[in-house]
């Protein structure tokens, strides 16, 4: 099985161990091998869509300290079409406009099965 490469996005780092435990779960559950990347501001997520190679999957916090989820998406697609994005927000009506950016909104609180279950729908995981 290919590796597949996450970024996960948020600057509250309770949500990053959170995603990268999840992560590992699915890792384990399914066999698969999702590589995570994390960043806590939007500067440093542009920053490693800049220097590496795209991303096979994104989940963004929409709300960050220096900008929303929607400035990553959009250099994440200038990048890569290809980059599939899940937007994480508390408030998912409040990004209608910005639909087109993403392949999925996740509503927090998350449970874990939630959680799975979107990166399965995001990266393709049967």
């Amino acid at each position: 099985m290919r590796t597949k490469r996450v970024l996960v996005v948020d600057d509250v780092q309770f949500n990053l161990d959170y995603a990268c435990e999840i992560i590992e779960s699915l890792n384990k559950k399914y066999n698969t091998n999702i590589l995570v990347e994390t960043a806590q501001s939007v500067k440093e997520a542009l920053d490693k869509i800049i220097t590496y190679d795209p991303y096979d999957g994104m989940i963004v916090d929409m709300n960050l300290t220096d900008g929303t989820g929607t400035d990553i998406a959009k250099a994440a697609l200038k990048k890569s079409e290809s980059t599939r994005i899940a937007a994480l927000t508390i408030y998912p009506s409040k990004y209608e406009d910005e639909k087109c950016f993403f392949d999925l909104f996740l509503k927090k609180p998350l449970s874990p099965s939630e959680y799975r279950e979107g990166l399965k729908h995001l990266l393709y995981i049967d």
